[in-house]
């Protein structure tokens, strides 16, 4: 019998969009997590995965590694490189990054930015990729914006792991780009890694020209594969930041705007930098990714959505 964490689970979902003008496949796949304990298996797997589903677009989530010290690693850069090459082989891949990407906590809990740069640098010079640091993306059929989250608004003033709506609202407002005069002809998707702010009302309105708004960093609430299906639809057990049973951790969520926002549920759910004792606990969920079809086919008006299981082998 295959355990949870060797099954990977495809929320296969269909959206309504009037301006698309074919089918569109976006597949996501966010917090990878590359680490000690996230190698050359689960870069395979994944790569397998998006061979097998054809997706025109590729969105990687942010939290690519497990840590920005895993940048100075030539065993791991490989291992995210090809992830990325791979990936990039199949279709235009868009990355944005996390908060354990550019941020590294250390010993005592003080946040400091570690940015690598001239790593992101050479990813984005691979053909076909596209580093999404706070920048766009567009060709005839789509229009894809990237946020890049700002340590900021990961940790309050305090250096608090508690992120800070104001301050989302004051850095995002500042991008015109990703927020103002946006095509009227093409699907909108907005990449940005946690969607701890969204649901401010300021930030919503901001946000509320893009028709969808993925989103990675809660690992579908830490919920167990045995209660993924019967667990409140969109609750969770606990957020990276230790909120205890959220409200909204996982699933497709419809705003007041309008807008679309997904939950990317993530590729692994307790971390190498999570306590050792907990780490055992990833097997009992599943491996998680999003295919998201945008259609302008009129029987999609009532969004439609669809689980289905692939075994890792």
């Amino acid at each position: 019998m295959n355990i949870p964490s060797d099954i990977l689970k495809i929320r296969d979902s269909i959206l309504y969009n009037e301006n698309a003008k074919k089918d569109i496949r976006i597949a996501s796949i966010g917090d990878t997590h590359i680490s000690n304990i996230v190698g050359k298996d689960d870069i395979n797997h994944i790569s397998d995965a998006l061979y097998k589903l054809k997706p025109d677009y590729i969105c990687m989530l942010g939290d690519l590694v497990d840590s920005p010290e895993e940048l100075r690693n030539n065993g791991k850069i490989e291992e995210l490189k090809t992830l990325i090459k791979n990936s990039s082989s199949i279709a235009p891949t868009m990355i944005i990054l996390g908060a354990h990407d550019f941020i590294d906590e250390g010993k005592e809990g003080f946040p400091d930015v570690i940015d690598e740069t001239t790593i992101w640098d050479e990813i984005d010079k691979i053909p076909n990729v596209h580093v999404l640091n706070d920048k766009t993306y567009s060709d005839d059929n789509i229009f894809i914006g990237g946020y890049r989250q700002k340590k900021d608004t990961y940790y309050n003033f305090y250096r608090e792991r508690r992120e800070d709506s104001k301050t989302y609202y004051r850095d995002f407002k500042k991008k015109e780009n990703l927020y103002k005069d946006l095509p009227t002809d093409v699907p909108k998707v907005l990449l940005t890694h946690s969607p701890a702010c969204i649901n401010y009302p300021a930030i919503k309105k901001l946000l509320s020209g893009y028709n969808i708004i993925i989103t990675g960093h809660y690992h579908n609430g830490c919920v167990p594969a045995m209660l993924d299906d019967i667990y409140p639809k969109h609750s969770g057990l606990i957020t990276p930041r230790k909120r205890i049973l959220p409200k909204h951790a996982r699933g497709i969520i419809k705003l007041d705007t309008g807008s679309y926002l997904i939950y990317n549920g993530g590729w692994i759910k307790i971390q190498a930098c999570s306590p050792k004792v907990l780490q055992p606990l990833d097997k009992l969920c599943n491996r998680q990714m999003d295919i998201t079809t945008l259609t302008s086919d009129t029987k999609y008006k009532e969004e439609y959505v669809k689980n289905k299981r692939l075994v890792l082998k």
